[in-house]
């Protein structure tokens, strides 16, 4: 666990590093990442998960990106993997 922790730290010290923009990908496909997670784990068991749906990750399209529409596109993403997750555990009876 001591290792995963250092790691963790070393990652977190590099995107202290990065612009805004960047830190603001890194977070985006750290959700991403979370929601590909959920889906392999229904898929394995054979669960059907549903999308919520929202224009505002869209937004994530314009060039340059407001902080409303980031902050926005955030939430869906995060409300996305939430209901997901509930989902997934609702489905499993957990």
């Amino acid at each position: 666990m001591e290792e995963l922790n250092l790691a963790f730290n070393n990652y977190i010290e590099e995107v202290k590093k990065l612009d805004t923009t960047r830190k603001r990908n890194e977070l985006i496909n750290s959700i991403k990442q979370l929601i590909a997670v959920f889906e392999s784990m229904a898929a394995d068991d054979r669960i059907e998960l549903h999308f919520l749906k929202n224009r505002e990750i869209l937004d994530l399209s314009n060039n340059p990106v407001s902080e409303d529409d980031f902050i926005e596109a955030a939430l869906v993403y995060l409300e996305v993997a939430k209901n997901m997750i509930g989902e997934y555990l609702e489905k499993k009876n957990i």
